[in-house]
């Protein structure tokens, strides 16, 4: 596969690639140096600990233990 540089240094990925590595409009890439010279794309993923505070729980916190069990007994209502 091949892309071309665009005069604002921009490229497209080909489509094939995009889809093979599941990227979407908007989503970021990081371009990896190797010891030999070449690159090597990866998607950029986010670190969870970056996400902390993002969803505020408005209600009475949980334990540990209670939110196991509310997991398990999801899991056995979908099964």
């Amino acid at each position: 596969m091949e892309a071309r540089i665009t005069v604002k240094g921009q490229i497209t990925l080909p489509k094939a690639l995009r889809d093979a590595m599941h990227l979407k409009t908007g989503d970021k890439v990081l371009f990896e140096p190797l010891e030999d010279g070449t690159y090597v794309i990866k998607p950029r993923t986010t670190d969870v600990k970056s996400l902390k505070g993002c969803v505020n729980y408005q209600g009475t916190p949980k334990t540990l233990e209670e939110m196991n069990a509310a997991i398990e007994q999801e899991a056995r209502t979908n099964l």
